[in-house]
């Protein structure tokens, strides 16, 4: 038995593992993706939360379909991390440089705004007619 093979029964005896921390992380943090790691030959599948400064937190999930689907019922976007790569801000965040999040702010606020507007009424474009 590969340690690949440990790992996967370790987890299914489980029911799997624990993702309560990632759950956490999306609560307490603002502009959370996720990114989803492909198993490798020494690690399980896992699921990288970053946050919109850059920090993170990673976690092991049962498969790539509990991370989306965690992600979604999270309400967050996630990316498979092996087309996507990983986000500048999380490289910034590791090598100690603070993100510039002011574009980011303005996109926020952007958005709040208009998704708190009410929806207009498209414009009649018939006559009124009265005869």
């Amino acid at each position: 038995m590969g340690l690949g093979d440990r790992i996967r029964s370790f987890f299914a005896r489980r029911g799997g593992p624990d993702v309560a921390h990632l759950e956490e992380f999306a609560r307490e943090h603002q502009g959370v993706e996720g990114f989803v790691e492909p198993q490798t030959a020494t690690n399980p599948t896992t699921l990288l939360l970053v946050d919109r400064f850059g920090e993170h937190t990673r976690g092991a999930v049962r498969d790539p379909a509990q991370a989306f689907g965690l992600c979604e019922r999270l309400g967050l976007p996630v990316y498979d991390a092996a087309v996507i790569g990983y986000p500048q801000r999380m490289k910034d965040f590791v090598k100690g440089r603070a993100a510039d999040t002011s574009a980011l702010d303005a996109q926020i606020a952007d958005l709040e705004r208009r998704l708190g507007e009410p929806e207009s009424e498209p414009p009649s474009s018939g006559s009124s007619g009265s005869s």
